[in-house]
């Protein structure tokens, strides 16, 4: 006797736009990075950050861990922590301390990816080794989708930020 398909079956496209395991995990550990790095700036700096107070204080008690186990432990929250609040405000701390030279850079980079693809890949890859090529590159091409499919403003505001958001994350690990 034959078994009826599965209707319920999730349809491929459905898919396409979500990230992979893989991916999720190596957004959080670009997170817990981020987060180390967070921890690793003054007192005064980490209360003014425009996050939630449970990170805030999450972020000073890692500075007072002694311990390698304790540390990472810490680090995985600070990581889950981070991924409720707003990346682009939380980059935006260390972007103010960077020089202009460096701001214009990045943002060349982001138009250059944009424009070019497959083609500036692997030169920024090249540069930033924390990069992971797969993930920026299903960046820039949600991004060039939207402009091709003409989406909405907002919709190509996200995804262009969702970029800038990653290249930023990747130049700031990558230092």
């Amino acid at each position: 006797m034959r078994k009826k398909p599965h209707t319920d079956i999730p349809d491929f496209e459905d898919l396409e736009d979500r990230p992979s395991r893989t991916e999720q995990k190596k957004a959080m550990a670009r997170l817990q990075l981020l987060g180390e790095k967070l921890a690793a700036l003054p007192p005064e700096r980490i209360k003014a950050l425009p996050v939630n107070e449970v990170l805030i204080d999450n972020l000073l008690e890692m500075g007072r861990i002694p311990s390698f186990e304790a540390r990472r432990r810490q680090s995985q929250l600070i990581g889950k922590l981070l991924k409720r609040e707003d990346e682009s405000a939380v980059l935006a701390t260390f972007n103010a301390k960077q020089p202009a030279k460096k701001q214009a850079q990045i943002t060349r980079w982001v138009d250059r990816l944009i424009a070019q693809g497959d083609g500036s890949l692997n030169d920024f890859v090249r540069q930033f080794p924390a990069a992971e090529r797969h993930t920026l590159r299903q960046h820039v091409m949600r991004v060039q989708k939207a402009k091709v499919e003409q989406a909405s403003e907002e919709e190509q505001a996200d995804v262009l930020r969702a970029l800038e958001n990653y290249v930023h994350q990747v130049a700031l690990l990558s230092d």
